[in-house]
């Protein structure tokens, strides 16, 4: 099955460095994905791929605009098949590098909770 590029998306008019890190993570990969019309990526096969790298999940500059789906399961990302070298990075720096710690240091475990101690019971003496 073959999914026709007929929606022509332009790229981004800047991304962020984040950005274009993962735009060189799909670049190196791209031969593990199935990628329709050159920029049509299967949704089951990225997530394959992200599992076995830093990345969690497809970033929501991807997985949330409606013009980047391509039908069922499908985005159009075109920066896959496009020269980074091209591509224009804004100074945005918010956000943190794939698989970096978040600054403010992992959550405390949870205090432990003791058990209530047990009720006394009534005896009834006759």
């Amino acid at each position: 099955m073959t999914t026709l590029n007929t929606n022509s998306f332009p790229l981004l008019a800047s991304y962020t460095p984040g950005q274009i890190e993962f735009i060189k993570f799909l670049q190196a990969n791209r031969l593990t994905l199935t990628v329709y019309d050159t920029c049509t990526v299967n949704r089951k096969d990225l997530v394959e791929l992200l599992k076995k790298s830093v990345y969690i999940a497809v970033p929501a500059w991807i997985a949330a605009k409606r013009e980047r789906r391509a039908g069922r399961g499908n985005y159009f990302i075109p920066e896959i098949a496009a020269d980074i070298t091209t591509l224009t990075v804004n100074a945005n720096h918010r956000g943190r590098k794939a698989g970096s710690p978040n600054r403010k240091g992992r959550a405390s475990a949870p205090a432990a909770v003791t058990p209530p101690a047990p009720a006394p019971q009534l005896v009834a003496s006759l």
